[in-house]
């Protein structure tokens, strides 16, 4: 069942898709945001900082933290709660993959052939996590070769450790296959894609919402508002703690969420009809 789920992901063309838009939007973004800003903001092309003026935003990948930050495999982001082209096609993926069973009716053959719904969700899960790992694996590679371009366009050394470095690469692609899974949970309870597509969206944008009103009325970031999907995402692939949340911590935090998710998704499929 493993292979029958993997093949109907990967020779789907919204799938492909999906993964296409995720890897060419993080490239087009890491080369804006860490390759070519960082070398206008140095003088390394263009007319230099004085020419550019003041207001030229200044990016300083000379630290490791700023280092770690840019050869995210999400993307690279300043703050929590953040959307970009990477995490939103992955879980758009998820989304896809867990609704076109239900869209073209490949749910009652493959019932049919596994009585047991368990079974059919695990090996749901079990591919959308395998694919998702491939794809965090391609966000990584777009992720460090951008930083590698920065650095030598800019003469800037290498200041994070390679421990360090390969520690937020393999975070990362964990949690874009969280990322994958959690997607899939959404559009197995939804049934519907556009349906799914709404309902994922609005999980996203009600957790940026909820963050800015908690900030504008706190003054801060409260701990409940970063224990919400993207928070945790953009915590567990962070070489800074917040809120008492390690990157591991985060991770297992996002694991645990993403659990209960499928395990709601795998009681709606057990209860209600094909």
């Amino acid at each position: 069942m493993l292979r029958a789920e993997l093949l109907k992901i990967t020779t789907t063309r919204a799938s492909k898709a999906a993964v296409t838009v995720g890897v060419v939007g993080l490239i087009l973004t890491q080369a804006l945001l860490v390759t070519v800003f960082p070398a206008l903001a140095s003088g390394a092309i263009g007319p230099g900082r004085e020419v550019l003026g003041e207001d030229f935003p200044v990016f300083n990948l000379m630290t490791a933290t700023a280092q770690l930050d840019a050869v995210s495999p999400l993307g690279y982001s300043s703050g929590i709660g953040s959307i970009g082209f990477a995490v939103l096609a992955v879980l758009m993926l998820g989304v896809l993959a867990g609704t076109t069973d239900y869209r073209f009716g490949g749910i009652v053959t493959t019932a049919l052939a596994q009585p047991r719904r368990s079974r059919i969700l695990a090996a749901k899960v079990g591919a959308m996590a395998l694919i998702g790992l491939v794809v965090g694996l391609m966000y990584a590679a777009a992720s460090l070769v951008s930083l590698v371009i920065a650095l030598l366009m800019t003469g800037t050394g290498l200041a994070a450790s390679f421990p360090e470095l390969l520690g937020v690469l393999g975070r990362g692609t964990l949690v874009v296959a969280l990322l994958a899974v959690l997607g899939l949970a959404v559009g197995m309870l939804t049934r519907n894609q556009v349906g799914g597509v709404l309902a994922m969206l609005g999980i996203l944008f009600f957790e940026i919402i909820a963050q800015s009103l908690a900030q504008l009325v706190t003054g801060s970031v409260p701990v409940w508002a970063q224990i919400m999907p993207l928070a945790l995402s953009q915590q567990a692939v962070s070489s800074i703690a917040a809120a008492g949340f390690t990157p591991w911590l985060a991770i297992a935090a996002f694991a645990a969420l993403v659990a209960l998710i499928v395990a709601v998704a795998a009681v709606a499929l057990r209860t209600r009809d094909i």
